[in-house]
């Protein structure tokens, strides 16, 4: 049983960006066995939320890279933790939208090695 005191919904929405997201590691670490949360438009994911009530603002419309949510693994703004970003990739030699490959392309994006060549 977890140690985290009991809060309502708008206690919640109301942390710090990086204590909601801890409490919601927390969530995952207890009920799902340590994995991500599953998500889909029925049930966005919490850090998606905390984004849009309040109010995040972003400062790109581009960014080189997308990080993966530490709560549910989907791509998100590095910077503002945004879900509702394209993915572009030119993985198969055309540029396409991450969103609709298949789970198998999607994780061979996600296990590759970036690096920078100067």
């Amino acid at each position: 049983m977890s140690n985290s005191q009991t809060m309502s919904t708008e206690e919640l929405f109301a942390l710090p960006k990086n204590k909601f997201i801890d409490r919601c590691k927390e969530w995952c670490n207890e009920f799902n066995d340590g994995k991500p949360m599953k998500t889909d438009e029925n049930n966005p994911c919490p850090v998606h939320i905390w984004v849009a009530l309040n109010e995040e603002k972003c400062a790109h419309d581009t960014v080189a890279t997308v990080a993966q949510c530490p709560v549910c693994d989907q791509p998100m703004c590095p910077d503002c933790m945004n879900h509702s970003v394209h993915q572009l990739s030119r993985v198969t030699g055309y540029i396409s939208n991450v969103s609709g490959w298949n789970a198998a392309k999607k994780q061979e994006l996600k296990d590759r090695v970036r690096s920078d060549i100067k």
